[in-house]
């Protein structure tokens, strides 16, 4: 019977096709008229690709098409799965983490890849028809109108081409919005616009800051998410935060709106996560704009007017609001709207438009966009399964296809799925009676291909954990100079507050969602990525020690530190803490010998708090039983803690994850979230902030005594060696230190009556005060110690250098940034954007841009010789050289022959 089955479906025509991502133009993933039987499913094959598949199939004519992450194109039998050809696209080992999904077009396959080629091939031979060197990467996916083909590339250059690859015509956002005609990928280009700008608009006798001259949210440009196509002929582009809607009139475009989301915690131009359109030509808009602040616009043209305003009920997300945000396009059909997002227990979410009722249909986190049959939605989730999800509610049924995500959506025709997953392979699921499972090769994709070359390549050059060491000094020399280079740039299915970390020739990157993910170093090549359901808000960085990787991941439900190998992704062992790792406290553990130690607080916490203290801002929510609670993403300002709440410290044996000792400073005061933790000369440094406020704390009945504690202990045994209640981190900042002293600083006043901060200098010894810094507006994060430079940020303010004998400040910079996480790479101080701020020449900016990110969160690290950067909105990561070294390392699109 078997034998039959394949038979039959080997020899049937098949009747269906499946032309393009999410299956139409529109990206409205409906294809109502496919009716599965998903009771009789089963998977049938597999086939091997050279790298993962990041890509949706397409199928036509009883073919399927995929393409994978090193820009390789493939046709196979839809029925069979053999091979009938296969591509190689150029780039060699930079031709990676290709996202562009082919689209069919006539009798040819159109696909982009990020080494900056388009290609146009005929479908039945695999030969190639047109390359177009479009110069820069190319993210979105080509849609298919009757006559022509529209693609975008990352620089938000929209083209319109024929189905045999002729252009037609082209449009530049960057040249005709933003007023930008220099190298869109050049920091020193970005410099001279910017300059050129303030100059302008600088005000005679007013001298320039380091403030000035640099890019911003309104110069953000990259169209990193895919296009969509309306009414036949008008394309929609996710470009810098902005929805363009783009009529074709036949010899040329015309932009005919412009789309900008409304205020809506905050006013800079937000991120596109996800697009795409309904049949009646209305487009929605998955964005975010900060800290899990997001929802689905809907947006609309009527004749020459657009209409916007209108949200899809239940999918605003915020940090006050319980359920994270999404980061794919939404499915439609009618007044229903079909949603994934990376959290348990809502990963699928039917929201009606009629009812303003939202209800989940399944569990499993996810980030491949869902597809919606006759009756079922299908998607495929974080953990390797695919769902098909019954429309009315039903029991879901899942198949197990591997233990790699799937993060691209499936297709479907004549009863068959396809989908991609991460492991390389691209599986097919039929109709038959007897399901037979496929025998799997090794996965070779974490395999490091193209290994760093640099001189600084070593281990002692690794930018191993959030501060750049366990002295937390947050700085290194490794001659960093302009011209910066942009290497590499990669998507990003997350947000994040912490900076990444390298060790092993990788690059690690945890989102507050619960994904780890690491890539090559010189690459950017995905190499893993993992997934741990329940992690909410989680903003804490990884750490790289010895092959390991140590990772604290929190949620309401429950928090672990987890282990895990660094090369594989596999996890060696987890160990729960208690505690939110609010944006104050974004660092991983730190190791002594071989024990890793850990700090938070414990206590009980919801997504708002009970009382006006405990939230970040918005109603307190009284819970039920009346119980106090706090908002797990807690305020900055003098934070207040329920009555419960503890500070607490861990320390486990690195290779077992068992408990070697713990520490709870109950008797010293309540808190803990708000704490810092650092290691010199084999000594463990711990600091916690309990509040300025003790009057509010003697009204509430909890201890005054102490506004907070920094202490000195033995990391192998937990014996304290001195302790005072006099010097303290007070918020948003963790310790760090250097040739025997301790630096503290913190967001908020250390006393109750006072309005100025300080950054205070112990001796590491005796935990004795050594000077206490001129009045600053505030530290924030960590005050950075390098070898000729110390430097310290301030929210909105000042950034200061300080003379470390004497705590006096030599000069200030007006950074003028939000919270933005700076590192120092001497002489250099890095902030959003890759700003690069010269101290050497009292803070001088050298370079800046190109504007990725529309928030100012996070600045970028120097690791190994080259430089990193992760977008805290956008989506977004990007790797430059810079000196002379950066002649030799160019980026895949200005490269035309395989290295």
């Amino acid at each position: 019977m078997f034998r039959l089955a394949l038979l039959f479906f080997a020899t049937a025509a098949l009747a269906e096709d499946w032309p393009q991502f999410m299956f139409n133009a529109a990206h409205s993933g409906n294809a109502a008229q496919i009716d599965l039987d998903v009771d009789k499913l089963g998977l049938q094959g597999a086939v091997a690709m050279t790298d993962g598949i990041y890509t949706s199939p397409v199928v036509a004519g009883g073919k399927v098409y995929v393409v994978d992450g090193s820009g390789c194109a493939a046709c196979f039998d839809a029925a069979t799965l053999k091979e009938l050809w296969r591509f190689q696209s150029k780039g060699g080992k930079q031709n990676v983490n290709n996202v562009s999904s082919p689209a069919i077009a006539g009798k040819y396959l159109h696909f982009g890849t990020t080494a900056g080629v388009y290609h146009v091939l005929d479908r039945e031979t695999g030969a190639v028809v047109k390359e177009i060197d479009c110069g820069e990467p190319i993210f979105s996916t080509p849609v298919v109108a009757k006559e022509r083909v529209y693609v975008a590339t990352l620089g938000a250059q929209v083209l319109a081409l024929t189905f045999e690859g002729e252009q037609q015509w082209k449009w530049d956002f960057v040249k005709e919005v933003v007023g930008f005609d220099g190298n869109r990928w050049s920091g020193e280009s970005w410099a001279a616009f910017c300059e050129k700008r303030m100059l302008a608009t600088l005000k005679p006798g007013t001298k320039p800051t380091s403030s000035d001259g640099r890019v911003n949210w309104k110069d953000h440009f990259v169209c990193s998410r895919d296009i969509c196509l309306i009414k036949g002929n008008i394309v929609v582009i996710p470009a810098g935060g902005r929805t363009l809607f783009l009529e074709d009139t036949g010899a040329a475009p015309k932009l005919k709106a412009t789309g900008e989301i409304p205020e809506w915690s905050g006013k800079e131009y937000p991120a596109t996560f996800g697009q795409s359109a309904d049949d009646d030509g209305n487009v929605y808009v998955q964005w975010h704009r900060r800290d899990n602040a997001g929802r689905v616009d809907i947006m609309r043209i009527e004749g020459d007017t657009l209409k916007t305003g209108d949200i899809v009920p239940g999918t605003d997300t915020n940090i006050r609001m319980d359920g994270l945000l999404s980061f794919s396009p939404v499915a439609i059909r009618g007044s229903d709207v079909f949603r994934v997002k990376p959290e348990s227990g809502r990963g699928l979410i039917r929201h009606d438009l009629s009812t303003k009722e939202s209800k989940p249909l399944s569990g499993a986190g996810a980030i491949a966009p869902p597809v919606l049959t006759k009756r079922h939605a299908i998607f495929g989730d974080l953990n390797g399964k695919l769902h098909f999800a019954p429309l009315d509610g039903g029991k879901t049924r899942e198949h197990v296809l591997s233990d790699a995500p799937i993060t691209a959506p499936a297709a479907v025709a004549d009863g068959i799925v396809f989908v991609g997953s991460e492991d390389g392979r691209l599986y097919r699921l039929n109709p038959v009676l007897k399901a037979e499972l496929v025998r799997k090769a090794p996965n070779s994709i974490p395999t490091i291909r193209s290994p760093l070359t640099s001189k600084l390549a070593d281990a002692q050059y690794d930018w191993y954990t959030n501060y750049g060491n366990f002295a937390g000094q947050n700085s290194n020399n490794q001659d960093l100079k302009p011209p910066l280079r942009m290497r590499w740039a990669r998507r990003l299915e997350g947000t994040v507050k912490h900076l990444p970390v390298c060790g092993g020739g990788r690059l690690y990157t945890h989102t507050a969602e619960g994904q780890i993910i690491a890539v090559e170093q010189d690459t950017g090549r995905l190499l893993w990525r993992r997934w741990w359901p329940d992690v909410y808000l989680s903003f804490t960085s990884p750490l790289y020690i010895d092959g390991k990787l140590l990772i604290p991941q929190a949620g309401m439900k429950k928090s672990f530190v987890r282990c895990l190998d660094a090369a594989t992704g596999n996890m060696l062992w987890e160990a729960p803490f208690t505690g939110s790792p609010s944006w104050s406290r974004q660092f991983p553990p730190v190791v002594a010998g071989k024990i890793a130690i850990y700090a938070s607080g414990s206590g009980d916490y919801a997504p708002q708090g009970s009382e006006k203290p405990y939230t970040f801002g918005g109603e307190p929510v009284k819970p039920a039983d009346g119980s106090e609670v706090m908002s797990f993403i807690y305020s900055n300002d003098n934070p207040y803690y329920p009555k419960n709440h503890h500070p607490r410290v861990w320390a486990w044996d690195l290779e077992t994850g068992k408990v070697v000792w713990e520490k709870d400073f109950y008797d010293q005061g309540r808190g803990g979230n708000d704490c810092g933790i650092c290691i010199l000369d084999g000594k463990l440094y711990y600091s916690v902030f309990f509040g300025y406020d003790a009057d509010q704390r003697a009204r509430r009945g909890l201890p005054v005594k102490n506004n907070g504690l920094t202490c000195c202990i033995d990391p192998k045994t937990g014996n304290i060696l001195w302790q005072t209640n006099d010097y303290y981190v007070t918020a948003k900042c963790t310790l760090s230190a250097r040739d025997g002293k301790l630096y503290i600083g913190g967001f908020n006043r250390a006393q109750q009556g006072t309005d100025d901060r300080f950054v205070w200098c112990l001796d590491a010894n005796t935990g004795k005060l050594v000077w206490k810094s001129d009045a600053v507006t505030s530290a924030l994060n960590v005050v950075s110690v390098g070898e000729r430079f110390m430097f310290s940020n301030a929210l909105r303010g000042k950034g200061n250098i300080f003379d470390r004998e004497t705590g006096k400040v030599t000069f200030s910079i007006l950074t003028n940034y939000a919270c933005c996480r700076f590192t120092m790479s001497e002489p250099y101080v890095l902030g959003a954007n890759m700003d690069m701020i010269d101290l050497s020449q009292e803070g001088k900016l050298v370079s800046t841009g190109p504007a990725i990110d529309s928030r100012e969160c996070l600045g970028a690290v120097v690791s190994n010789g080259r430089i990193f950067y992760t977008s805290q909105a956008s989506g977004f990561v990007v790797s430059q050289t810079y000196g002379p070294e950066s002649k030799d390392l160019p980026p895949a699109w200005e490269v035309r022959e395989a290295k």
